[in-house]
């Protein structure tokens, strides 16, 4: 079981920050990320994955061109009000624990993709690979944290792959 964590795409400027639409670029960089996962993840588990997004213009906008790249039905989003940017990041952990059964309690494994903000993005990942107080990872925007582990509490999980559009040299196809 996997819970990938990625930053929204590059947002415009603007006032109120819950309204910040993406940037073209944003747009650019949130498909690609899209199509990058498509890659990645094969059909059964696109189809048993569910996005978790912040409320914010910017987020959701980044859930939409993610959700279309992987084909997802509207069913598998959901958002959360607990994770905008400047949200605490105890809530957040007793949500996984919550809501994300252990591997051994899971009837059918299922991956999360949650969509938030810095700094939220980099202390959540942070936290779950290293515990609490460890050294912040840095994240770009539309950046990737893909983790895997049985229990979801703070230094259980292992870092996958940490992956930012920046990184894809090439353009992606559509699956």
């Amino acid at each position: 079981m996997s819970v990938l964590i990625m930053r929204h795409g590059e947002a415009s400027s603007g006032s109120p920050d819950a309204s910040r639409e993406l940037s073209a670029r944003g747009r650019e960089e949130a498909r690609r990320m899209g199509q990058w996962l498509a890659h990645q993840l094969p059909a059964e588990r696109r189809a048993r994955l569910t996005l978790v997004v912040s409320p914010f213009t910017r987020a959701q906008q980044t859930a939409q061109e993610v959700s279309s790249a992987l084909k997802l039905a509207g069913e598998q989003q959901t958002t959360l009000e607990i994770i905008t940017p400047d949200d605490p990041l105890t809530p957040v952990l007793d949500w996984l624990q919550t809501h994300v059964p252990p591997c051994s309690e899971a009837r059918e494994p299922r991956d999360w993709l949650i969509i938030s903000h810095n700094p939220l993005v980099s202390s959540l990942a942070s936290a779950l690979v290293d515990g609490p107080g460890s050294t912040q990872l840095a994240f770009a925007t539309a950046s990737l944290a893909w983790l895997d582990a049985d229990i979801w509490a703070a230094g259980l999980a292992d870092l996958h792959h940490f992956v930012s559009p920046a990184e894809l040299a090439r353009p992606i196809r559509s699956a």
